[in-house]
């Protein structure tokens, strides 16, 4: 299947870029655009639709100009309708952004801006031409974050550059010198789109705002370079994490253990009817004889254990777990990386450390 050249522009006062960008691609690059799409403010949307009061901005609507410049040079018009669908303005509730100015206006732009961007960035048939050109600097950032969050290998982000003489001049070159002084640069970016977790990827990222995707990302980015381990010690029952260390009680030490040996042999989640089963159990029992002999375990108890764990003992030992963890690890960054978390599934719930196995480090007796 073909993919589908999308246009994604951020515009101020001067839509002129839309259709500059436009021109370098379908007639400088020959790149067929099958649609176009345009962030801005709400007096960008009036200045983009002709009807800005301004004596500075233009007095005809870029819909018209790109018609007129498809005429022009003989290409194919793209799509691209005078609605909120091609045309995308932040809003708080129903108001729409005049400005982007202030530190709540650099929320909600931005949020507006990814949530555009990774709803584009969804279709695997598309390929994104992402134009910095128009705009305040801040929006020309905005979209260029976005764009390393989410965008794919092809995506692109791009720049317009034209002499001085020719600027806002009109909305496309008349002539060949001024199609020759028009430049369209590609600008280089990391994209960071392989480096977030599933959740990022996934649908649950619909739900996350801008803000706190960024902390997000850097929150995985700190984790991918720093190379800290949980020390993992069976005959001591210790856990140890930069150079700070916690004893567990047997059977705390035993069920978080469990969860690691679990893991380094290809199992990352455990569901409860394992974790509570009596071959649990047997094995929890058969540790304390062999590693912990001195632990008492009353007689009438050994025989409960014997028969598998209770449900809510084991969600009692977890609770004490988590909480020592919690105690151990100061950077809240790696706690949740080594608390035993859950997927809640109604009648069987599935539990897991979350750290890879290079994150931890077994020490087992000689």
């Amino acid at each position: 299947m073909t993919n589908k050249n999308i246009l994604i522009c951020v515009s101020g006062l001067t839509p002129q870029i839309v259709t500059e960008t436009f021109f370098c691609l379908t007639v400088k690059e020959k790149i067929d655009i099958s649609e176009i799409y345009v962030l801005t403010t709400a007096r960008g949307k009036e200045v983009i639709l002709g009807k800005d009061k301004s004596p500075q901005t233009p007095k005809t609507s870029l819909k018209k100009e790109l018609i007129n410049l498809c005429k022009y040079y003989g290409i194919t018009k793209p799509k691209f309708d005078e609605t909120d669908k091609h045309i995308i303005v932040a809003k708080e509730e129903t108001i729409e952004l005049s400005d982007i100015r202030s530190d709540h206006d650099n929320i909600l732009f931005p949020n507006r801006v990814a949530s555009f961007i990774r709803e584009k960035a969804l279709d695997n048939n598309t390929i994104l031409y992402c134009s910095i050109t128009g705009g305040r600097k801040s929006m020309s950032v905005h979209i260029a974050n976005a764009l390393s969050l989410f965008a794919r290998e092809n995506d692109k982000l791009l720049h317009v550059l034209t002499r001085e003489e020719n600027e806002f001049k009109g909305f496309y070159p008349l002539t060949k010198k001024e199609a020759k002084d028009l430049l369209l640069s590609e600008i280089p970016f990391v994209r960071l789109r392989s480096l977030l977790s599933n959740d990022i990827k996934g649908e649950k990222l619909i739900d996350l705002s801008f803000d706190k995707i960024v902390a997000r990302t850097q929150t995985q980015l700190k984790l991918i370079s720093d190379k800290k381990q949980l020390i993992c010690d069976l005959e001591k029952r210790e856990l140890t994490f930069d150079y700070e260390s916690v004893t567990l009680e047997p059977l705390e030490f035993l069920f978080y253990y469990h969860f690691i040996e679990k893991k380094f042999s290809g199992q990352n989640k455990i569901s409860i009817h394992e974790l509570i089963s009596p071959e649990t159990s047997q094995k929890f029992i058969s540790y304390i004889e062999q590693y912990y002999s001195h632990y008492y375990i009353r007689e009438a108890q050994l025989k409960n254990f014997q028969q598998g764990f209770d449900p809510e003992y084991f969600r009692a030992k977890r609770s004490k777990i988590n909480k020592k963890i919690q105690e151990l690890i100061t950077d809240p960054d790696f706690i949740s990386q080594f608390t035993i978390e859950v997927d809640k599934i109604y009648g069987d719930s599935r539990y897991y450390i979350p750290a890879s196995t290079e994150r931890i480090k077994l020490v087992l007796p000689h």
